[in-house]
């Protein structure tokens, strides 16, 4: 099956590309000089993007942003990730868009907020506390404390880094 975004990535008309992250412009922009910032390697949604390669797409996305201010002189950016059809994705690959904004241009309205009980909130903070609690950005592996006690592990010579680096030394 064929993707649009694979397919202009093909095209080689990228304003960037490192590799591994891709800068295009967007053939249908709601404003000039909208792009979009994406992996070169196909991944359909944000999630299956590793995370490595995400905070990689994310600062690339932070300085298109910053190359739009410059190079247009442009007020305001909006970054957008739509994530899934309900979000309003159209091609099946993990992007960004960069939207060049400026003060009453009247692109993206304001979303209505929706009132919600207390009830609901609750619910809604409960479910999502619940499956983001152990999603922390950098875990900690648990360690066994240490044994004051127990004699001293021995190195091998092949795991000593000092010893290999005295080696090195003429």
């Amino acid at each position: 099956m064929s993707c649009i975004i694979c397919d202009a990535i093909a095209g080689g008309n990228a304003l960037y590309d490192d590799g591994a992250v891709v800068v295009l412009l967007d053939e249908h922009p709601a404003a000039a000089g909208q792009s979009i910032v994406t992996t070169r390697r196909h991944f359909s949604i944000i999630e299956q993007v590793p995370d490595a390669l995400a905070g990689i797409l994310f600062s690339v996305a932070n300085r298109v942003s910053t190359a739009t201010f410059e190079a247009l002189g442009v007020q305001g950016t909006n970054l957008l990730v739509s994530n899934g059809i309900a979000a309003g994705q159209e091609a099946a690959h993990a992007l960004i868009t960069v939207v060049p904004r400026m003060q009453g241009d009247g692109l993206l309205p304001k979303w209505k907020p929706k009132q919600l009980s207390e009830e609901e909130m609750s619910t809604v903070e409960l479910m999502l506390k619940e499956q983001t609690k152990h999603i922390g950005a950098f875990e900690e592996e648990e360690k066994e404390p240490m044994n004051l006690d127990a004699p001293p592990k021995q190195l091998e010579k092949e795991d000593d880094y000092l010893l290999r680096q005295l080696r090195r030394i003429p």
